[in-house]
């Protein structure tokens, strides 16, 4: 009736595409839950029907999108959360070694067990690193950095109650695991969110907060003596507190992990996980709200949120199958002279670094007469000028250049720091001016090599295998931080001097400066295609594609 009574001349609007038949099934109320679905699943049918999809070939891929972003407060705001694991491990190790001299007097410690307390923080930092690849893959990076924030915390709190050594020797353990877990976390989600171009910006900024947590504890050691040998009890910060040791450590150990609990509590609210993670493991929805979140931040309007899907493969499996797939990756043909190479590179930096900043404490009250503490913040501080060292080399050097010159530069220092601690007292000037110019650039050198070193494993090995190929090289770098207390104190007691430890230390780095050369210079980060990784080994000479 309605068509006959239409005006002439108006032609008659007929849909070009056939409405869906009604259904035959009982008349459901709209409000009822079944008739919802009904008319969910219809709608999105007719969706999946009728809307265009473009190729999937077509489309940009994540790390693009990212790029289009650029640089900007959400990168900064996150090396602020995720990146305060290193203001976590730098309070944690200046302390842990700091109070070790005052631990031996009060429960008459041999050498062996005041190194093996030390000690047993890197190797729970050496577990929690080898750990965090597979269980950061599984369960999230963001996940893995909430849980170590919280486990140094209340490590912290548990060993200011210790009674007797091996409590404290096993609750400094579970604290370096903690330690270890979040690390290779936080080298991932660092690398799969900053534009290429800033990788090595961010990995500066992020290991500079190490020096925070470093100046942290030197500023309450100044508070607490000066010199680090007084006795007797006083006052420390505003408390009166009786003791019989040198430091009041139990008070530092509750104070120290302060900066931990607000890290902890910042991070479960405001930090987000990587895209690149949560794409992977299809959580696309999740992916593009952190990437536009990322838009909002810097200003900036993201390529696409249409993004090309990862390819995940094989993610079936336990935690400990999916573990042994990366490690297959990450010491497969291609990648297996590489992951070798920067091992040693890893182990060598740690030796030298946390070695020295166990041997420092023990070395410099007697080289240096009533500044012990405040050479500790000094120290800390010359820290800065190498991390910015390696950011510049990092941005307008290859990365084979920077290791090179940290290398030769760090053997220098440690020359002349021997020099200058054993030389003839008839040229005092000169011998102190070589001791002060060897301990600074023993505290600043080190600091490019771990920029460069630790951005080259984050950067060399495909999406699923990256966090285990990062946490491998962390493991094997806290591997050498472990044995370094207890090699400074065989050293010691097999020679009565620390000059064999300081020389043992300039000879790993000559010998890692012909290592260097095997390395690949890598320009994008691997992505996911990881099936042929077993086929053809990597060469040097090759560049590592990233996307």
């Amino acid at each position: 009736r309605a068509l006959a009574q239409r005006p002439s001349g108006i032609e008659t609007c007929r849909p070009s595409v056939r409405a869906p038949p009604r259904s035959l099934g009982p008349r459901r109320r709209p409000g009822h839950p079944a008739g919802r679905a009904w008319h969910e699943r219809t709608s999105m049918k007719s969706k999946e029907t009728f809307s265009p999809k473009e190729p999937d070939e077509h489309k940009p891929e994540l790390q693009d999108v990212i790029e289009s972003i650029g640089m900007g407060p959400a990168q900064i705001f996150w090396a602020l959360l995720g990146g305060g694991i290193w203001l976590a491990d730098g309070a944690e190790l200046l302390l842990v070694s700091s109070v070790t001299r005052s631990l031996q007097k009060e429960w008459q410690l041999s050498s062996f067990m005041k190194g093996a307390i030390v000690s047993a923080v890197y190797v729970g930092i050496f577990l929690g690193n080898a750990s965090s690849g597979g269980c950061s893959q599984r369960f999230g990076r963001r996940e893995m950095i909430v849980l170590s924030y919280s486990g140094i915390f209340l490590c912290g709190v548990l060993s200011s109650a210790s009674k007797a050594a091996v409590a404290l020797m096993g609750i400094r353990f579970f604290g370096g695991f903690f330690i270890g877990i979040g690390q290779p976390a936080w080298l991932s989600i660092s690398a799969e969110i900053t534009p290429a171009y800033w990788r090595i910006a961010m990995a500066a900024a992020s290991q500079s907060l190490f020096v925070v947590g470093e100046m942290y504890i030197s500023f309450l050691l100044m508070m607490d003596d000066l010199n680090m040998q007084a006795r007797g009890s006083g006052r420390f910060l505003g408390m009166d507190v009786a003791c019989r040791q040198s430091l009041h450590w139990r008070l530092l150990l509750r104070v120290g992990a302060l900066p931990s609990l607000v890290m902890a509590m910042l991070s479960m609210a405001y930090l987000n996980e990587s895209p690149v993670f949560l794409a992977l493991k299809g959580r696309t929805r999740e992916a593009c709200r952190v990437v536009e979140s990322m838009g909002r931040q810097n200003q900036s309007t993201p390529l696409s949120l249409d993004f090309k899907k990862p390819v995940s493969h094989r993610t079936d499996g336990s935690l400990l199958q999916q573990m042994s797939r990366q490690m297959a990756v990450v010491f497969s043909p291609r990648f297996l002279g590489v992951s070798l190479v920067i091992m040693s590179v890893c182990f060598t930096l740690n030796m030298v670094y946390f070695g020295c900043l166990f041997a420092f404490p023990q070395v410099l009250p007697t080289l240096m007469h009533g500044q012990a503490a405040s050479e500790l913040l000094v120290g800390a501080l010359w820290e800065l000028p190498g991390l910015a060292m390696g950011l510049l080399l990092g941005i307008s050097a290859t990365r084979r250049t920077a290791l090179k010159f940290y290398l030769t530069g760090l053997t220098c220092a440690i020359l002349c720091f021997v020099v200058g601690a054993h030389g003839h007292p008839e040229h005092e000037r000169l011998m102190k001016a070589l001791l002060f110019i060897g301990y600074y650039g023993i505290k600043c050198l080190p600091n490019i090599g771990f920029i460069v070193a630790y951005q080259m494993s984050a950067e060399i090995y495909p999406t699923e295998a990256r966090s285990m190929g990062a946490g491998l090289a962390l493991a094997c770098g806290r591997l050498a931080a472990m044995s370094s207390p207890l090699i400074f104190e065989c050293c010691l007691e097999l020679t009565g001097t620390y000059l064999a430890f300081f020389l043992m230390m300039a000879a790993l780095c000559v010998s890692n400066l012909y290592m260097i050369d095997f390395l690949p210079e890598p320009t994008r980060l691997e992505h996911d295609d990881v099936q042929d990784l077993q086929d053809a080994p990597l060469k040097s000479s090759d560049r590592v594609q990233v996307v």
